[in-house]
């Protein structure tokens, strides 16, 4: 039953973590399609009797997916299911290898980084001096998956190819304009673990429960997975990736000077067809056109933060 399958998962999802309303009340109604009685069961989850009699009734009469307001995922919703918390994982694992990396190297420097991701905006962190004034702002990035055909479609290798969603450039030079505060993508390559190889290991189950939930949901399965030892292996390989950055302000004068050469899905006869679901790119070379996060840290040192903001505004960087 649906119902005792969405239970047990979200068990598991939230087993150490405050567990949603959603599981609260869902337990509850199994517990009474159970058997067991409405009214310790109301009591048990500290729920109103009507309001458990009224879910009780809903699940009974028209079925779970009815009371979720959800439809019952299909394949496909769960296949991209799986492609979405692989995602995760691989960006958790490359956040948490970040903010290892940059609170040593910028601290050395007096700087320190801060956390943004609350409400998932489009911002990871942001870099705080002395004063306790922002930086810059970043966006961490993970590449994995080769764009095998990059040699032929846009001229770049495979294994030096990165593709960044044209409209995230858009946004992020949009906000750094609004703010005056300049805003770089940090990027990590780590050929070896591609997203599809990672969801090929998420389960159907867990896939399933992502499909009918929410973010936070898809957070807790994230989190669950991250922590699993089939992770090791993949947290050894990010360890061993080297970031590279790329400012906002290069990224669109990039995709301004070489736009037909490097965005080819405006130049492709059906793309849409071809590349089904596919993003519209830009294609930016990861050792020409980014510079190591090392050497990024050099100029900070160096040079000063006030060079530094200024080759960022300029796309220098």
């Amino acid at each position: 039953m649906s119902l005792h399958r969405y239970v047990r998962l979200m068990e598991y999802a939230f087993e150490n973590v405050e567990q949603p309303k959603t599981l609260v009340r869902a337990r509850a109604i199994a517990r009474v399609l159970g058997g067991a009685p409405l009214e310790g069961s109301a009591t048990r989850a500290s729920l109103p009797r009507h309001h458990l009699r009224r879910w009780v009734d809903k699940v009974a009469g028209e079925g779970f997916f009815a009371w979720l307001k959800k439809d019952e995922p299909s394949e496909e919703r769960i296949r991209r299911a799986k492609q979405g918390i692989a995602q995760m994982i691989l960006a958790t694992i490359a956040e948490q290898h970040f903010e290892h990396q940059a609170t040593e190297a910028l601290g050395e420097h007096g700087f320190y980084i801060e956390d943004d991701r609350v409400g998932r905006t489009d911002t990871d962190y942001r870099v705080i001096d002395q004063a306790r004034r922002p930086l810059l702002r970043i966006n961490i990035k993970f590449h994995g998956t080769l764009f095998r055909e990059a040699r032929e479609y846009v001229g770049l290798e495979p294994n030096d190819c990165f593709a960044l969603a044209a409209y995230k450039i858009h946004g992020a030079l949009r906000r750094q304009n609004e703010e005056r505060l300049p805003y770089v993508f940090l990027v990590i390559s780590v050929p070896a673990r591609p997203r599809e190889a990672i969801a090929r290991e998420v389960s159907d189950d867990l896939a399933w429960l992502a499909a009918i939930s929410d973010r936070m949901t898809e957070e807790a399965i994230v989190w669950r997975l991250g922590g699993e030892p089939s992770a090791d292996a993949v947290r050894d390989d990010v360890r061993n990736g080297e970031f590279r950055v790329i400012s906002a302000r290069r990224a669109n004068n990039l995709l301004r000077d070489l736009l037909f050469d490097r965005v080819h899905a405006l130049r492709l006869r059906g793309f849409n067809r071809v590349f089904r679901g596919a993003e519209i790119n830009m294609h930016l070379s990861l050792s020409s056109e980014m510079i190591p996060f090392r050497d990024f840290l050099d100029v900070l040192a160096t040079r000063g933060e006030r060079e530094l903001t200024v080759r960022l505004d300029r796309g220098e960087i």
